[in-house]
């Protein structure tokens, strides 16, 4: 069976909706990014059993580690785990953050005095 069509009268209203889907997707994407909270060492390690860990990265002498889970919340948003000395935390951003940038958000929400 062929269908022989001039135009297609689909076509600009697939373009439109595929734009208009893709930015809801984004904001919805922003919408799960959540600061950092403080978490205890066993909340930190059944993340780290939970999935094999993406993008795990040490600094600092072994002071502080960072992980992110595999799956993603939406989007390319994960749930991130950070430990700086004897603390714990958790916080949702974007999964191409380094482990620089996220001991800096742990840092700027609990000023815990890292570079």
């Amino acid at each position: 069976m062929h269908l022989y069509l001039s135009q297609s009268d689909a076509a600009c209203g697939m373009n439109v909706s595929s734009e208009a889907e893709r930015a809801y997707w984004l904001s919805r994407e922003g919408s799960y990014i959540a600061a950092a909270k403080e978490i205890d060492v066993h909340a930190f390690h059944d993340a780290l059993g939970l999935m094999p860990p993406l993008n795990w990265a040490c600094g600092d002498e072994g002071e502080t580690e960072s992980f992110m889970l595999a799956e993603m919340i939406c989007g390319n948003v994960a749930e991130i785990y950070a430990r700086c000395g004897v603390r714990y935390f958790r916080l949702r951003n974007y999964a191409n953050l380094s482990h620089r940038a996220i001991l800096a958000r742990v840092n700027a929400a609990f000023s815990l005095g890292q570079k």
